[in-house]
């Protein structure tokens, strides 16, 4: 190697050993730090309050040896957002921390008058990931959510996270919507937000106290239900559980459900475990209108059976087959004329599918889509399969009846 060689190689060598002796530039002790879970807004008259729950990392342990609670509620007034944030350091040692934020809440009031300045808030801040959870707390304070001491999981906000995400997946009338996946529902037209509601029930004054996760039944428990409507960031109404689930299945956020389906040539229903839903948006052009076109393709196994069905016999199976089908024609198209007549709100995405498809079209359309959503006509096409019916075919009563014999 030459001299030049070798001199270059000492340079690259200092270089490195420089970087790895440099240690973080910005680093920040745990011990001087409040790690934010959950954040609350609530509207007080002319003001926000802003709620923070934060970790207690010495009181994480499951032995841990004092009374104490692991996480702490701080909360405080102002006319703005980030006022009311910073006035939280009079009351707190430590500095916010907000890059392991979950979850989002905002009263109604807030909802109704807009989101959108808020996100920008929380987005514009280089410490909080995008990737929290949001959500609308119903006919409660926010405040109230985050000060409930939840009875499976040591910290709420992580349990309040943890159930907006099952519910979705096993239930279907919530809808799972991160603040990075609502800022982009907002910056898009031809598709308005969604969020999931959530409320308290039970004892307001005791929910708070360490006996509401020690006892069997919680004086105060918390309830995801039904999914909150938007006309671009501000709240307009309420879908119930039906509704709910039209919208995620048209969405295509159903990873499983349940339908519960009268029988088709006998009283009682059975009960359908959904495991498959796949629907795709197909927009046309009829006598220069637009249309839509839903083409599903669900499976599911028959989970209970109520009524006097002999599932030995293929007829019969057909039958519950065309039985859910046409239930579940019936709901998301119930779902959808709700939304169009009522909030007027394409939640559906059906704008963004013509702004893909028929972007000439498109462009004419999009400043007054609402009204052209108002009276959109959709049509469903439908292939349904009914796959299993588990270790046992026909209803108990069925086989007590041919042993009785």
């Amino acid at each position: 190697m030459n001299r030049n060689g070798k001199r270059l190689l000492a340079l690259l060598l200092w270089i490195m050993l420089a970087i790895a002796a440099s240690g973080c530039w910005n680093r920040r002790e745990l011990n001087e730090l409040s790690v934010v879970l959950a954040m609350g807004i609530d509207q007080v008259g002319d003001q926000y309050e802003i709620s923070l729950q934060t970790v207690d990392p010495s009181q994480m342990g499951r032995n841990r040896k004092t009374e104490r609670s692991p996480t702490t509620v701080y909360s405080e007034r102002a006319p703005t957002l980030f006022e009311a944030i910073r006035k939280i350091t009079t009351k707190a040692s430590r500095r916010m921390y907000g890059s392991h934020l979950h979850l989002l809440l905002f009263d109604e009031t807030v909802a109704r008058a807009g989101i959108r300045r808020t996100l920008d808030l929380m987005l514009r801040d280089h410490e909080v990931r995008p990737d929290f959870h949001v959500a609308v707390v119903k006919n409660r304070k926010a405040k109230e959510v985050l000060a409930m001491i939840t009875p499976t999981e040591v910290l709420p906000g992580m349990e309040l996270y943890k159930s907006l995400r099952a519910s979705q997946k096993a239930w279907a009338p919530t809808a799972s919507v991160s603040a990075k996946d609502l800022m982009k529902m907002l910056l898009k037209k031809g598709v308005d937000p969604v969020l999931t509601g959530l409320t308290l029930t039970g004892n307001r004054e005791k929910g708070g106290l360490p006996d509401n996760a020690r006892r069997p039944e919680p004086y105060e428990i918390y309830q995801y239900t039904g999914i909150g409507v938007f006309r671009d960031d501000r709240l307009v109404g309420w879908l119930n559980d039906t509704e709910s689930k039209a919208y995620n299945y048209i969405t295509n956020h159903i990873n499983s459900t349940v339908l519960t389906v009268p029988c088709p040539h006998a009283p009682g229903n059975f009960v359908v475990e959904v495991t498959k839903s796949k629907i795709k948006i197909e927009p046309r052009i009829v006598d220069g209108e637009p249309r839509i076109r839903l083409i599903a393709d669900v499976e599911g196994n028959i989970a209970e059976v109520a009524c006097a069905a002999d599932l030995k016999k293929q007829a019969t199976f057909n039958d519950l087959e065309q039985a859910v089908m046409k239930l579940t024609d019936s709901r998301l198209l119930n779902g959808i004329q709700r939304v169009q007549k009522q909030y007027g709100s394409d939640i559906f995405g059906f704008g963004e599918a013509f702004h893909r498809k028929y972007p000439k079209q498109w462009h004419q359309w999009k400043d007054d889509w609402n009204r052209q959503f108002q009276k959109l006509p959709v049509e469903i096409e439908q292939k349904y399969r009914l796959l299993h019916f588990g270790r046992m075919i026909n209803p108990i009563d069925d086989h007590v009846k041919q042993e009785g014999r």
